[in-house]
């Protein structure tokens, strides 16, 4: 690895969280169901013209997997790629993004993309043991997220600076299946899990009554499927419940959208709280 990357590594370290047990164990799983796959001896499927570095390119496939940084994710993710992705490729690479991922590093710069190429890979590509591990992660990763609010006091932020809705497109471009997730998001007791309600809706849903996402625009499935989970009146009814249950001391007072137009944790609870018992 280039004393470059080194530094960088040693920087980005500085800023990544440290996963549960059960997080650490979702991604332990995923290395060893994956290990049987080896890195690709002919060029990633990326392009080195313009988009990812030539050099960056080479260590992802000469590099021992657990010495793949954050900065080769990303430049993979976001090169230039086959509209069908090769499924060897991506189960070698995809426990060291989980792990990753589950430290909060950057993959992407739109955090919806981040699974992108997982998602691009034919049906079948994965076996039932393969998909178990894929959809097992993902429930720990969003159930994980969803306990704490940026709003609530030294929260971290497990979400990469995306509110909830973005981490469930993220998975849906991935592939993966949100009836689990959203499941268990109607079960989640913490404030955390009604406060991600909360402040998702009222930026990405309550005022058309519609997912707001460029990303989603395209994705008539995910965008009914949301639709449907978001106005179903024993959904809207638990969470209001749950929302007058809040402990409103143990949430920061301060402008939620770094603007100073007065919208707080506050208002944008009171706005969809009224929305929702609408």
């Amino acid at each position: 690895m280039s004393t470059i990357l080194k530094l960088e590594q040693e920087k980005m370290n500085e800023k990544l969280l440290k996963p549960s047990s059960a997080m650490s164990q979702a991604v332990e799983q995923a290395y060893a169901v994956f290990k049987k796959y080896r890195a690709p001896s002919y060029m990633l499927d990326v392009c080195i013209s313009c988009c990812m570095d030539d050099v960056l390119e080479k260590e992802m496939r000469c590099l021992p997997l657990l010495q793949l940084t954050a900065r080769h994710f990303y430049e993979y993710n976001t090169s230039a790629k086959s509209e069908v992705q090769p499924g060897n490729e991506i189960k070698y690479f995809l426990p060291r993004m989980f792990d990753l991922l589950s430290q909060g590093a950057e993959l992407h710069h739109s955090t919806e993309l981040y699974l992108d190429r997982l998602g691009r890979c034919e049906a079948g590509t994965f076996s039932v043991q393969e998909r178990a591990v894929i959809d097992a992660f993902a429930l720990v990763f969003f159930s994980e997220g969803l306990r704490r609010h940026h709003w609530q006091e030294q929260a971290s932020n497990h979400f990469m600076g995306g509110n909830a809705f973005d981490i469930l497109l993220m998975f849906h471009l991935g592939g993966i299946g949100l009836e689990p997730l959203l499941a268990h998001w109607l079960e989640a007791e913490s404030p955390g899990a009604t406060l991600h309600y909360a402040n998702a809706g009222y930026w990405d849903f309550w005022k058309a009554r519609e997912i707001e996402n460029a990303f989603a625009d395209d994705r008539p499935v995910f965008r009914e499927t949301m639709k449907s989970w978001l106005l179903d009146a024993h959904h809207r009814d638990l969470f209001a419940k749950k929302m007058l249950a809040l402990d409103m001391s143990t949430i920061e007072q301060h402008s939620a959208c770094g603007c100073g137009a007065g919208m707080g944790p506050k208002e944008i609870l009171d706005s969809v709280f009224d929305l929702i018992a609408d």
